[in-house]
């Protein structure tokens, strides 16, 4: 088993500490503050699919992740009304 660092968005090996790879946050013109947050994202959707284990910590930790994907969204929605 590997425990290299790899790119959220295509599997590409990056150095300790990084969640993208440069060739993504070029490809998709990601700003470090936006990366940072996509990685928050990608995060929280893959605690909300580690739901089918059906365990009582794994749906608590589902449900929280559910939810700051949802304080997030909404978040950002008053963001773009306000500007």
């Amino acid at each position: 088993m590997s425990s290299e660092e790899r790119c959220l968005l295509c599997g590409e090996v990056i150095p300790e500490g990084t969640q993208v790879c440069k060739n993504c946050i070029e490809k998709y013109d990601i700003k470090a503050t936006e990366a940072a947050e996509m990685a928050e994202e990608l995060r929280d959707v893959a605690n909300v699919l580690k739901i089918t284990e059906a365990t009582d910590a794994n749906i608590r930790t589902s449900m929280e992740a559910i939810l700051n994907i949802a304080d997030r969204l909404e978040r950002k929605n008053n963001g773009k009304k306000r500007g």
